[in-house]
């Protein structure tokens, strides 16, 4: 026998560590200084500006970034001890050139913190020598208590241009939309079953996620950094 692990059980461990929204971006930062930023900013952008039409959260640094591999074996596994097991790195690539830092966050857990911040995510990473890795979340779905882990999908791409920005974007909604919406009679029928208890929430996941269109400001700024 083994161990089976419910989708909620990531946001319990979220939430249940973090006591509140300052909490979680600090963690967050901490994150941050680990991969040697200097810079860490959080801007809320509300309705009004430019060609903003629904209020959203940029949390950003200019750390060293990661690769999809780096995002495959180490963010999404939960609870990895690769910065307390490890040696500090010495000065080079891995620290961007700096002297080595203390490290700050050591449970594995403090990524979840993004959750506090609103759903859905879209996390966008940038590593030396690696294109920009795009992940792409609706947090909402762990609420589920009758998924488990194993049956959610977390898509993820790289993105080459600004141009082909939007349409990697698009891929990535219809990749998650997958985990709520089949082509497939018996697939929706068994979607349909493990949602019956939440209908109402899985409504407001598809419709967010469908609604959500790039800023024109934005992409500028995102792909100016990178």
């Amino acid at each position: 026998m083994q161990f089976r692990t419910k989708a909620r059980a990531v946001e319990l461990l979220g939430k249940g560590q973090i006591a509140d929204l300052p909490t979680a971006i600090t963690e967050l930062w901490k994150n941050g200084y680990d991969a040697y930023a200097d810079d860490l900013s959080l801007v809320y952008y509300t309705e009004g500006y430019e060609d903003v039409n629904t209020d959203f959260v940029v949390l950003s640094d200019d750390g060293k970034g990661m690769n999809r591999k780096d995002i495959e074996d180490k963010w999404l596994i939960l609870g990895t001890d690769s910065k307390s097991r490890n040696k500090k790195p010495e000065k080079g690539v891995e620290t961007l050139w700096k002297e080595t830092r203390p490290i700050m966050g050591e449970k594995g857990i403090g990524r979840l913190s993004v959750s506090y911040l609103g759903s859905p995510m879209l996390m966008l990473s940038k590593k030396i020598g690696s294109p920009i890795q795009a992940l792409f979340f609706d947090w909402r779905i762990l609420e589920n208590y009758n998924l488990f882990l194993s049956e959610v999908t977390i898509p993820i791409t790289h993105i080459d241009s600004i141009d082909s920005f939007r349409n990697s974007f698009k891929i990535l909604q219809q990749d998650f939309l997958a985990n709520l919406i089949s082509k497939d009679a018996d697939a929706q029928k068994e979607i349909d079953i493990k949602w019956s208890d939440q209908i109402e929430l899985k409504e407001s996941i598809i419709e967010d996620v469908k609604s959500i269109k790039l800023n024109g400001f934005l992409k500028m700024r995102l792909f100016k950094v990178c």
